[in-house]
């Protein structure tokens, strides 16, 4: 996720490397769905919207150490927030830029271990909040009266300082602006989305794959091995 202030939800995705007036409104399963199709790491999309203060992009195959996108969001002065899940340890790392550059990051579970040019920029909001001592270098636990710990503390933290908030459907399940960020990969409807549709209702497969015109792996796989022709 990349959260940015001050900009629109388009300007975000221009600024990461999407075309402006090229969005299509896809779902996170018809990205994934066209991802897979594609057989390529090389491409990436970003699917945008806006929620208070702030516009997000839910990334899809972006890879934060190889596409940089959050440097690129935060110039000329624009404030942003990158949150990436991890795949090992730690669970997720988070960092806040301005102006092109890293003010201050941690990893979720390891803030006592910070970087950036002002490492200490959120070490009172951090402190308060219950996450680190004063002294900003161990790790305390959770106030024995609080519903939250280890990285819940945290986010739960970050998300009042910086007044975040993102709708619960909208990571996955919501319809939101797509654009391709990285790579050639068209979001349009796929050409034979028509023949695939007739024949799956003719077979009594489900139809519910929304409006997007892209047609669920699965059911293509089908299509294909039942008719033993290649669709496009």
């Amino acid at each position: 996720m990349v959260f940015a202030r001050r900009i629109s939800p388009e300007e975000l995705a221009v600024r990461m490397g999407g075309t402006p007036g090229a969005a299509v409104e896809l779902t996170g399963l018809d990205v994934t769905h066209v991802l897979h199709r594609s057989q390529t790491s090389d491409n990436a999309v970003a699917r945008v919207g806006a929620c208070g203060a702030w516009s997000y992009a839910v990334l899809h195959l972006a890879d934060p150490g190889r596409d940089d996108l959050a440097v690129r969001a935060s110039r000329d002065g624009v404030e942003v927030i990158q949150y990436v899940a991890m795949t090992d340890h730690p669970l997720a790392q988070f960092n806040y830029l301005c102006d092109g550059r890293t003010v201050c990051g941690f990893g979720i579970g390891e803030e006592a271990h910070r970087w950036g040019q002002n490492p200490d920029h959120l070490l009172p909001t951090l402190v308060v909040g219950g996450v680190l001592p004063p002294d900003g270098t161990s790790h305390q636990a959770a106030p024995a009266d609080s519903a939250l710990s280890g990285k819940h503390l945290t986010l739960a933290v970050l998300e009042h300082h910086f007044g975040l908030c993102l709708p619960e459907n909208s990571v996955m399940r919501a319809q939101l602006p797509a654009y391709t960020i990285r790579g050639t990969l068209s979001l349009g409807p796929d050409p034979d989305v028509d023949i695939i549709r007739a024949w799956a209702a003719e077979h009594g497969y489900p139809l519910d794959w929304g409006q997007s015109g892209h047609v669920p792996t699965s059911i293509r796989e089908a299509f294909a091995h039942a008719t033993g022709r290649r669709s496009s």
